[in-house]
């Protein structure tokens, strides 16, 4: 099997999962955090991509079996489709702790469809499913309320930065010894230099407002889940405004820009 495992870091690698669909049309990436409490997953990708998270750790020579934690960063299941999938090939002898949004659980845990909307100016609906949940004797999910950030921080030293917008309760990711954000949608890279926001939206101005407080805090390096990846520093002073008016590509597209990457 290909490896699809590419280290950005010391501590942090990133696996190029399947899109929807069984497509790489769009790049979906798992991140592998290596902490001293064992691995630390961030989002799963969609269905079908278990075996190929399993056999990428491999290949690159960590293993599977130190998984300890999933931080999902919503509910849509190109980003958990593969729960389920993952902790049946890793058969874990405890449970792994499965952090999401408190507002995000109940959507995962209760399969329903939800509807979400495409375009800020169109505002087209589409319906979207969860994917699998696991078996509670593989995984246990915990809910990023108090309690739960509080845990996630005290036991993984990631902190948990509530992001809604995308869905009601998008999370993002800062593990603080690395500096590493891991933003889910909640930033993307639309292009190599360019930061902004996906179109896919539960309620776009809280999209906007989570993305833009995000873009100001401190991290040294952003690990989106869609499309590009960068391992270089992005600290602050780096993040150079969008100025001007938007092409027309990107009205058309519907995106939203945060921040363009300082170049050496």
């Amino acid at each position: 099997m290909k490896n699809n495992l590419t280290r950005l870091t010391s501590t942090v690698s990133a696996i190029k999962t399947n899109f929807l669909f069984k497509t790489q049309l769009l790049p979906t990436h798992v991140f592998v955090l290596e902490s001293d409490k064992g691995l630390v997953l961030f989002d799963t990708g969609s269905p079908g991509c278990g075996r190929l998270i399993v056999e990428s750790l491999k290949e690159a020579g960590l293993d599977p079996g130190s998984i300890r934690a999933i931080c999902l960063s919503h509910w849509h299941r190109d980003h958990a489709g593969s729960l389920a999938e993952l902790t049946e090939h890793l058969k874990p002898e405890s449970q792994i702790d499965i952090f999401i949004g408190q507002a995000d659980l109940p959507l995962l845990t209760g399969r329903q469809a939800q509807v979400l909307w495409l375009h800020p100016l169109l505002n087209l609906p589409v319906r979207h499913s969860p994917g699998r949940c696991p078996s509670p004797s593989n995984g246990r999910f915990i809910a990023l309320d108090p309690a739960g950030c509080a845990q996630l921080e005290q036991q993984y030293g990631i902190r948990a930065i509530p992001t809604p917008g995308h869905t009601p309760g998008h999370t993002a990711f800062l593990h603080r010894q690395t500096g590493s954000l891991f933003s889910g949608c909640a930033i993307s890279l639309l292009k190599h230099n360019l930061a902004g926001l996906v179109p896919i939206f539960h309620n776009r101005k809280e999209q906007i407002r989570s993305g833009t407080r995000l873009a100001e805090l401190e991290f040294k390096y952003l690990f989106p889940v869609h499309m590009f990846l960068r391992n270089d520093e992005i600290p602050l002073e780096k993040r150079l405004p969008c100025t001007g008016k938007k092409g027309f590509a990107a009205r058309l597209m519907g995106t939203h820009f945060l921040f363009r990457y300082g170049e050496e």
